[in-house]
C-alpha cells in the first residue's frame, strides 16, 4: 500500500516537471520581450532627459535610464548574465551537478527517483523569481509612489533566483558551512 502511494507521488512529481519545460522557455522568451520594452522605455527617458536638458527646464536624473538599460541589456542576454552571475556565486555554471554529501545522495543523487523532478520544479521557481527581481529593480528606479522599496526587493529576489536555480549547490554550500566538508 505505502509502495502504491510512492510510486503514484513519483509519477505526478515527473509528469509535473515535465509540464513544467515548455514554462522554462516561456520565461526565457517573456525575459528577452521585456528587455526590448526596458530598452525602449530607456531610451524614451534619455530622451526626455535631454529635452529637459536643452529647455533648461527641471532637474532630471539618469538613474532611471541607467538602470533600465542594465535591466535591458541583462533581460536581452539572458543565458550570458545568468551564466556570469552563477559562475560569481558558486565558482560553476553548470547546475548539472549531483550532490557530493552524503546528506544530500539519497535526494538529489543520480539514483534518486524524485531528486531531478524537485530539482527542476525549484529551478523554474529560481528562473521566475531571478526574472522578477530584474522587472522589480526596474520599477523601483522610476521613483513613482508606491515604489520604494523595490530596488532591495528586486535584488533579494535576483540572489534567491540564483540560489533555487542551482538548488542542488545551495544546499551543497550549506551542509558544508553547517557539518563541515
Amino acid at each position: 500500500m505505502a509502495d502504491e502511494w510512492y510510486s503514484g507521488q513519483v509519477d505526478m512529481l515527473t509528469n509535473l516537471a515535465n509540464s513544467l519545460l515548455p514554462v522554462e522557455n516561456l520565461i526565457t522568451g517573456a525575459a528577452y520581450l521585456m528587455g526590448i520594452g526596458f530598452a525602449i522605455k530607456a531610451l524614451f527617458t534619455l530622451k526626455s532627459h535631454g529635452e529637459q536638458k536643452s529647455s533648461l527646464s527641471g532637474t532630471g536624473n539618469m538613474k532611471e535610464a541607467a538602470v533600465y538599460m542594465l535591466v535591458s541589456s541583462i533581460l536581452l542576454y539572458f543565458p550570458s548574465a545568468l551564466s556570469a552571475l552563477m559562475n560569481t556565486t558558486f565558482g560553476s555554471t553548470s547546475v548539472l551537478a549531483y550532490s557530493q554529501s552524503p546528506y544530500l545522495s539519497g535526494l538529489f543523487g543520480t539514483d534518486s527517483a524524485v531528486g531531478s523532478s524537485l530539482a527542476l520544479i525549484v529551478q523554474i521557481v529560481g528562473l521566475f523569481a531571478f526574472v522578477k527581481g530584474w522587472v522589480m529593480i526596474a520599477r523601483g528606479a522610476s521613483g513613482q509612489q508606491g515604489a520604494q522599496g523595490q530596488t532591495g526587493k528586486g535584488m533579494i529576489h535576483v540572489f534567491g533566483g540564483i540560489l533555487a536555480i542551482n538548488i542542488v549547490g545551495t544546499i551543497d554550500v550549506f551542509i558544508n558551512t553547517l557539518y563541515g566538508t
